[in-house]
């Protein structure tokens, strides 16, 4: 049994930056925090909890509370369902995506298929669910519950095994080089998604990187 998992933004779909627009106003709106740093891959962990917290307790000099970033979160949320119906480029779903995962779970003698994205879990769930994107709940670890990508890969290995399932192999799928080295301090396999094609990744040396999911068949031949 192979377990892969996902993450969300940027590798099954592509949003044309309405994300950091959205959450970038929902700190202003929600605590009237003008963000200075938006350069997601300069943080420690490149999950939406942590960089909250983060933004929260340098801006405003304090410990947040739960209440503090849950209207964060209400805030963000708000304004991705408004915003994302307002402009042209919408919420789109990486080539081949929807095909690959569906493939994949038609294939459950073989295959465990899941997510654990930095996102919130209100605005993973939303995104998935306008792609067409369809995971069990249970397969769906998201940041908040965690703050980490490692506790949420580690949490869902730990729920298979539970479950009496012999993983021989976890890959994680991702975009960031945050996702490549939480694989590596992991011990477990990834495959980079280069949607932008910026290059970034095969510059770190990572041998096992794809634009996109088309044909299905290419994902197939690297796990």
């Amino acid at each position: 049994m192979k377990l892969i998992i996902f993450d969300v933004d940027g590798t099954l779909c592509h949003s044309k930056y309405i994300d950091d627009k959205c959450y970038i106003n929902a700190f202003k709106k929600a605590l009237n925090i003008n963000i200075e740093n938006t350069n997601w891959d300069t943080y420690k962990h490149v999950t939406d909890y942590y960089t909250t917290y983060d933004i929260i307790s340098k801006s405003l000099n304090i410990k947040p509370t739960k209440d503090i970033i849950d209207k964060v979160i209400d805030t963000y949320a708000e304004e991705l369902r408004y915003k994302v119906y307002q402009v042209e480029n919408k919420y789109t779903a990486v080539p081949g995506s929807k095909e690959l995962i569906k493939h994949l779970q038609e294939q459950s003698e073989l295959y465990v298929t899941g997510i654990a994205t930095g996102g919130f879990e209100k605005t993973a769930i939303f995104k998935l669910e306008l792609l067409g994107l369809d995971f069990p709940k249970e397969n769906i670890f998201c940041s908040g519950k965690y703050v980490t990508k490692h506790e949420m890969i580690k949490a869902f290995i730990q729920k298979e095994n539970d479950n009496g399932r012999i993983l021989e192999r976890v890959l994680y799928v991702g975009d960031r080089e945050y996702d490549y080295i939480v694989t590596k301090e992991l011990n477990i396999d990834f495959i980079g998604i280069d949607f932008r094609g910026n290059g970034k990744l095969r510059s770190l040396g990572i041998e096992k990187v794809i634009n996109n999911y088309e044909p299905i068949e290419k994902f197939l031949e690297l796990i």
